[in-house]
């Protein structure tokens, strides 16, 4: 999956300050409402807390994928963020959450959206892909860094052991 399908340089952020999981989904709905106008911030909210009630899109190491059917949502919509300071977002392994990537797809999307969850997960759990999007200091350098192509073993599907 090319990055750049569903991410944008308006919909990447980079050291956002926030202090909890609920404000942040709020700051997220209405950073990503500002950009794609046919959405309404209010309705990403609601639709990302009602998301999270039925179980943390926390996954792990620092890492939320956030994911939710929308109104007026034309087209699957990818917001990367890179918190300043990780925070408490009820992840399995009770680490603070750093980085995150909203999934917003129409509200009838059936299930092309599962294949673009778990490529998204496969990505973000390659710890290099993580480190590199950690280190970016700017939203051009973590739009950079999100769209770089990975090793070869996303593009063949080879782990490049011999």
């Amino acid at each position: 999956m090319k990055m750049e399908k569903i991410l944008s340089p308006e919909l990447t952020f980079c050291n956002v300050q926030c202090v909890s999981k609920k404000r942040l989904l709020e700051t997220s709905a209405e950073l990503i409402a500002d950009q794609v106008p046919s959405v309404d911030a209010n309705q990403i909210y609601n639709a990302l807390i009602a998301r999270e009630q039925l179980g943390s899109t926390g996954l792990g190491s620092g890492i939320a994928i956030p994911h939710c059917r929308v109104p007026k949502c034309e087209s699957t919509i990818g917001c990367l963020v890179k918190l300043e300071t990780g925070i408490d977002f009820d992840a399995i392994d009770d680490k603070p959450v750093d980085l995150l990537f909203y999934l917003l797809v129409p509200e009838n999307t059936i299930e092309g959206h599962l294949e673009v969850l778990r490529n998204l997960a496969e990505r973000f759990n390659d710890s290099e892909y993580c480190a590199s999007l950690r280190s970016c200091s700017s939203s051009a350098d973590l739009f950079k860094a999100a769209t770089a192509d990975l090793s070869l073993s996303d593009q063949s599907g080879q782990t490049g052991v011999a």
